[in-house]
């Protein structure tokens, strides 16, 4: 089920209306498969990365890394906290960020809305997954599975399934972010048969994008509060220049 949306009144609206179940969601500045990184297919629909490369790129994190870690970052001893930290900075992995927070995931899915040209006819898309009926199909708990605890279950996962560990990096906790797991040979998530009884999209075209996020920087959403880094600080002094850029066209045009 999908809806298309012109404005952050709708965007709202449409999330009171939502079934409560619906808890989490993520953005993205195209409407693109929701398939993590590390199973993308290239123009032969061949696989970008094998299993074994994908292995390889989690041990390399952890060989190169520790020089720029902290001491309680050091001490990672389970498998799937180095993936979730090698995910948030940038490694394909087999996790695809989602989040608890609505309005951080337009902000993801309009950061990009000033690059946007006036005639540009794409769109950005907010998906909403019920993570209950996900697990529950997928692993047969209808609780989000908690890795740093417990790993077992994954390797009987029928279907991906919605998973936490500790947030052991400063973007999880900003960001609220929980990961959805991708057993080997999965599809993306709106290609299971039963997709509709667990997601819901919304549709933003990018003509409404600018417009937006000047509303979201108006009620207060800044970079910093999603990527607490020091280019957000960049990110910010630019983002007001456009909005400012635009409330001063559209005042032009009226």
């Amino acid at each position: 089920m999908e809806e298309t949306i012109e404005n952050l009144v709708d965007y709202v609206k449409y999330i009171q209306e939502l079934d409560k179940e619906y808890v989490l969601s993520r953005g993205q500045g195209q409407d693109k498969v929701l398939l993590p990184s590390v199973f993308r297919l290239d123009d032969r629909n061949m696989r970008l990365y094998s299993n074994t490369t994908a292995k390889e790129f989690i041990e390399e994190f952890k060989n190169n890394s520790v020089l720029y870690l902290d001491n309680h970052t050091r001490n990672i001893d389970n498998e799937f906290e180095w993936i979730i930290l090698a995910q948030h900075f940038g490694v394909p992995t087999c996790l695809l960020d989602f989040t608890y927070s609505h309005m951080v995931s337009l902000m993801f899915a309009l950061e990009k809305a000033f690059d946007y040209s006036d005639n540009d006819d794409g769109s950005s898309v907010v998906w909403f997954l019920n993570p209950q009926k996900l697990n529950l199909e997928s692993i047969n708990r209808n609780v989000i599975l908690n890795l740093s605890e417990e790993t077992k279950v994954l390797e009987t996962a029928k279907y991906p399934c919605v998973v936490t560990a500790i947030k052991n990096n400063s973007r999880v906790v900003a960001q609220d972010g929980v990961f959805v797991y991708f057993p080997q040979e999965s599809c993306e998530l709106e290609g299971i048969d039963f997709h509709d009884e667990f997601l819901k999209k919304v549709i933003i075209p990018h003509k409404y994008a600018k417009g937006i996020l000047a509303s979201l920087y108006t009620m207060g959403m800044r970079f910093k509060d999603i990527y607490p880094e020091l280019t957000s600080v960049s990110k910010d002094i630019l983002l007001k220049h456009n909005v400012m850029e635009y409330y001063r066209m559209e005042a032009e045009n009226e």
